[in-house]
C-alpha cells in the first residue's frame, strides 16, 4: 500500500524529514528491513519500523515536519483531484508553472506536461492557454509508470493498492511540495503559494485573494509575507497536531 498524503513506513518519514531539512543523526535506510529505518544510538542499533517511531525518536521538528508534510499533501492532492475529475491542469500564479495532465479520451493515464503558461494567456478570452503558442511544453515531463493507469486510479484520501497508485501524480505532488518549501517555507499551504485549478475563474479569484495585479503580471512586491501569513494561519493547528502525535508516542 501506498500514499500521497502521508509516510506509510520509517523510510518514507526519514525522507519526509530530509526534504524538510530536520536533522536525523545517525538514521539510514536498513538493506535488511524494506521500508525501516536503521539508528545508531550508544553502541547499538535501533529498528524504526513507523513514521511514529522516527517522531518519537528525533522529537518535536519531526513530529510538526511529518504534519506539515501531510497537511500539505492533503490539500495539493485535493486540488489535483479537482483537476483531473474536471479535465483541467493545476496552475501556479506566480510563477506561472503548470502540471497539465496527459490522458487519453478513454481516461488512459500517461502521466503529466510541465509547462510554463504567462497569466495574461489564461485570463484573456481570445487565447486558448494550452495552446502551443501560448504555452510552453519545453519545460519537462512526467511519465506514468504503472502499467495501464487510468485517471480514475487518483484517489487522494487513505492508502492505494501498489497496482493503482499513479507514480507521475506523486513525483508531481514532490515537485509542487519541494517548490513551496524553497519559495515560502515550512508551514505554507498550496493555496497560499499560488496554486489552484487552471480555469480562467479559479486563476483569477486566486489572484484577487492573493494581491497579484492581474494588469501587471506581477505577483505583490514581497511575497515572503504569504509565508508569514500562512504560517501564522497554520500554527495553532500544527502545533496542536504534533502535541497529540507526541503524547500517543
Amino acid at each position: 500500500m501506498k500514499s500521497y498524503i502521508e509516510p506509510l513506513n520509517a523510510a518514507d518519514a526519514l525522507d519526509v524529514l530530509d526534504l524538510y531539512g530536520i536533522d536525523t543523526p545517525g538514521a539510514f535506510f536498513s538493506s535488511e528491513h524494506e521500508g525501516c529505518v536503521e539508528v545508531e544510538l550508544s553502541g547499538h542499533t535501533a529498528l524504526l519500523e513507523t513514521p511514529e517511531s522516527v517522531a518519537m525518536l528525533f522529537g518535536h521538528d519531526a513530529a510538526t515536519a511529518l504534519c506539515q508534510h501531510s497537511n500539505f499533501r492533503r490539500d495539493a492532492a485535493e486540488i489535483m483531484s479537482r483537476a483531473l475529475d474536471l479535465d483541467d491542469f493545476l496552475y501556479n500564479v506566480y510563477s506561472g508553472t503548470a502540471f497539465i495532465p496527459d490522458k487519453a479520451s478513454d481516461g488512459e493515464f500517461f502521466g503529466f506536461h510541465v509547462a510554463h503558461i504567462p497569466l495574461s494567456a489564461i485570463l484573456e478570452d481570445d487565447i486558448d492557454p494550452l495552446s502551443p503558442d501560448a504555452c510552453d511544453y519545453g519545460l519537462d515531463s512526467i511519465s506514468e509508470t504503472t502499467e495501464d493507469a487510468a485517471v480514475g486510479y487518483f484517489d487522494p484520501a487513505g492508502a492505494v493498492d501498489d497496482e493503482k497508485f499513479l507514480t507521475s501524480a506523486d513525483w508531481a505532488l514532490c515537485d509542487i511540495e519541494s517548490s513551496v518549501l524553497t519559495a515560502f517555507g515550512a508551514g505554507c499551504s498550496p493555496e497560499l503559494a499560488g496554486w489552484t485549478l487552471g480555469n480562467a475563474e479559479s486563476v483569477a479569484e486566486t489572484c484577487a485573494s492573493l494581491g497579484v495585479d492581474i494588469a501587471t503580471d506581477l505577483a505583490p512586491d514581497n511575497p515572503a509575507r504569504v509565508a508569514a501569513a500562512a504560517k501564522a494561519a497554520t500554527k495553532a493547528t500544527t502545533h496542536g497536531v504534533a502535541a497529540a502525535a507526541g503524547n500517543r508516542l
